[in-house]
């Protein structure tokens, strides 16, 4: 059983919680789940549903609770809920949510989903536990060795400011994996470096690799870089489904039900006794195959 808050006004939520209270959940000793949402937004809904899918088939009772962006009334009634309510697990479909939950003060267990920087959210502990929207880079080097094995070397577009460790992190899985190509550092610390370095660099690579980065992160920019590496006869590499839709010859991509459905088994394993750990995310990959015949780049396995 789930139930679903967003958006009362402040009587009729009232009312319904204590109405929730009354009715209690399906039995006294029942393990019960609160499910904080930061927002209504289509992945972290997704999100939702799979982690209401992957309870709901072993009779967990779970509440959804959607926060408001800048709504403190909203913020102020969903901890109050929490913090009365029989939860034996809270879990955070976002940032907001994660920092809700661990600002209340909840005695129960708690865990995160969807969450890109968990060290990025306020008040966060380093041993809160859940699973990230960030896929291990060794994994994504020894996914690209695996699918493009013509691949030589690929550059890495990134702000040192918030992404060195991404680009540290890379070159030391290529060494260890030893894989067949190089990562070069296309490093840039401001939008307008970006059309300098990739004239610097496009005519010695094979692949631009962008990642999510604030610096150069925009639709515009992501259109304009894969044109720029079209033009030179490289691609790009991406991070969801509108690199490919875009002209990028490979991205990796989230299914966020999928997602939730992962999330609800960590879920499931935390109320059963099982350690609270940081989980890598489940995660697919796209192919463009017409970009690929285009760059002529050979394609050992498709993910």
């Amino acid at each position: 059983m789930s139930r679903i808050f967003s958006g009362y006004p402040y009587g009729v939520l009232v009312m319904a919680l204590c109405l929730m209270m009354m009715a209690g959940h399906a039995a006294a000793d029942d393990p019960a789940v609160a499910v904080v949402v930061s927002r209504k937004i289509r992945p972290y809904v997704q999100v939702t549903d799979g982690i209401l899918d992957q309870v709901s088939q072993k009779g967990v009772a779970a509440d959804v609770f959607f926060l408001s962006p800048g709504d403190n009334t909203v913020t102020s009634q969903v901890k109050t809920r929490i913090l009365e309510g029989s939860y034996n697990l809270a879990a955070a479909v976002g940032p907001e949510a994660a920092a809700l939950i661990w600002e209340t003060g909840f005695s129960g267990k708690k865990m995160y989903a969807a969450l890109l920087d968990p060290a990025a959210v306020h008040q966060l502990p380093e041993d809160a536990c859940g699973i990230t929207l960030r896929i291990p880079v060794p994994v994504q080097i020894e996914t690209l060795a695996d699918t493009f094995p013509s691949l030589r070397k690929i550059g890495l577009l990134f702000d040192p400011n918030h992404n060195q460790w991404f680009f540290d992190l890379a070159v030391s899985a290529v060494k260890t994996r030893q894989v067949p190509f190089e990562i070069i550092p296309l490093a840039v610390t401001a939008r307008n470096r970006i059309a300098v370095v990739l004239n610097e660099n496009l005519g010695d690579i094979d692949a631009v690799w962008m990642i999510p980065d604030p610096t150069v992160i925009s639709e515009k920019l992501i259109q304009y870089v894969i044109k720029q590496a079209l033009y030179a006869n490289a691609g790009v590499i991406g991070y969801n489904a509108y690199f490919t839709r875009s002209g990028a010859f490979f991205s990796f991509e989230f299914d966020y039900q999928a997602l939730g459905g992962q999330a609800g088994e960590a879920i499931l394993d935390v109320l059963s006794g099982k350690t609270c750990t940081r989980i890598p995310p489940v995660f697919d990959t796209r192919i463009n195959l017409k970009v690929v015949e285009k760059l002529g780049l050979k394609v050992e396995a498709t993910p």
